[in-house]
């Protein structure tokens, strides 16, 4: 799925209003492991500058546009795509992250250039680089040309808690990854759908009032607090 950039701003802004969006990646005791999995590359030192600048508080909302150009090339997007279908694969109940789309979500968010998405920015650019470099590396090939299980041992290697010196940015590229991933699918109507999220529903007729469920539940917490009526 490709969603259009109208689409993939209002996913973004959606997504960015969740408490979960305020996320950072987790302190990591890097180097407690004394070995790596493999020969590590090395984490490349030069990224592409950012974009573009803020827009500010108040934009044109009259004569919108398109507020920044967008980050990914096209194969570093299919790559974030087949990541997700990794990640977070197909089951009965919905597709896969990347299957829906969720590259262009990731793109978006890294592109908008306000200090959370740039730091996401940053580590993200530089995982897809070494992700890369890692896997020609390993296998004489990019990420999304080898082998699935030669992708399966190289994404093992990214989820240790305790990684050693030089893994600790590819670690913490796959963990913030991982966290987009998840912000992006379950802001989808698919991802509502798959963790059982109705919204509100309007009650046909007058109001019941509370169940009784919840009217014993009040008379516990009023009792426990002492303010049960005698």
């Amino acid at each position: 799925m490709t969603p259009s950039r109208r689409e993939t701003l209002q996913w973004m802004m959606a997504a960015a209003a969740l408490p979960l969006a305020r996320w950072s990646p987790p302190a990591m005791a890097a180097g407690q492991n004394t070995t790596a999995p493999f020969d590590v590359v090395d984490w490349p030192e030069v990224l592409p500058p950012p974009p573009a600048r803020g827009y500010g508080r108040d934009p044109d909302l009259m004569t919108p546009k398109v507020p920044w150009p967008l980050t990914l090339s096209n194969k570093q997007r299919a790559t974030v795509d087949l990541l997700g279908d990794l990640i977070l694969p197909a089951d009965e109940r919905s597709p896969g992250a990347g299957t829906l789309g969720v590259g262009a979500f990731v793109d978006e968010w890294i592109s908008a250039p306000y200090p959370i998405q740039r730091a996401d920015r940053a580590l993200l650019i530089g995982g897809l680089i070494w992700l890369d470099a890692q896997s020609r590396a390993l296998h004489g090939a990019t990420f999304d040309a080898i082998a699935p299980s030669q992708r399966d041992g190289l994404l093992d290697a990214l989820v240790v808690a305790a990684p050693v010196v030089r893994m600790a940015k590819p670690v913490a590229f796959m963990d913030t990854l991982r966290h987009l991933f998840v912000l992006g699918f379950y802001s989808l109507p698919e991802g509502k759908a798959d963790m059982g999220f109705i919204g509100d529903q309007p009650t046909p007729g007058d109001y019941p009032g509370p169940s009784e469920e919840a009217l014993a539940h009040l008379a516990q917490v009023l009792d426990h607090l002492g303010l049960a009526s005698s």
